[in-house]
């Protein structure tokens, strides 16, 4: 019950915010940024912290503009730790499918070599991508100097070129399917994606 757990507004601000506003706005960009998917709905459920009320898992299905269908779900109850000494890495898996095949990219953002971006036609040859895994990059070891998004945002502050791995497009769909999903956790229903 969100009474007893001090979570008082999923909408509108980040009250009471965790795992979806935290990492699965990552996900939810990543693949509305290569299927350029437009969710109008979205049912959720979402398992709360006793103590903080942040959501610690999230499920939820988005239905979009134009029939197709995003299932996504993601737990920060995954036991480890990503900066100890035996780091335990986040584990993604992306699959997407279409009447032309499916593309997947999975793996730990720990080690780029446990995964990759493949492609699958219908009647044709799979092809990979890219035959590393890299999502998210943490690194806080001597001489690391940051992430590449760090990197791409000093270089546009000097005015140099950058890839824009997600426009504000993309970005203002994110927060507005995870409004959704957290008006979807507290009602029990399917609710409306807005994007105003």
């Amino acid at each position: 019950d969100p009474a007893n757990t001090g979570w008082t507004q999923p909408c509108g601000g980040m009250s009471g915010n965790g795992f979806g506003w935290g990492q699965l706005s990552h996900l939810l960009a990543w693949v509305f940024k290569v299927t350029q998917l437009r969710p109008v709905e979205a049912y959720a459920a979402m398992g709360r912290s006793g103590r903080s009320g942040a959501d610690l898992t999230d499920a939820a299905v988005l239905r979009c503009a134009g029939g197709a269908s995003i299932a996504l779900s993601g737990a920060a109850s995954v036991p480890g730790d990503a900066h100890s000494d035996c780091p335990v890495g986040k584990y993604v898996s992306v699959r997407i499918f279409g009447s032309a095949g499916m593309l997947t990219y999975e793996g730990d953002d720990q080690s780029p070599a446990s995964g990759a971006l493949v492609l699958a036609r219908r009647g044709g040859p799979r092809e990979v991508l890219a035959d590393e895994f890299h999502f998210e990059n943490y690194d806080n070891s001597e001489g690391s100097t940051g992430p590449e998004s760090l990197h791409a945002f000093v270089a546009a502050s000097r005015g140099r070129d950058v890839f824009v791995g997600v426009s504000a497009t993309e970005g203002l769909r994110v927060v507005c399917t995870l409004d959704a999903m957290y008006r979807s956790a507290k009602s029990g229903r399917a609710e409306p994606v807005v994007e105003e």
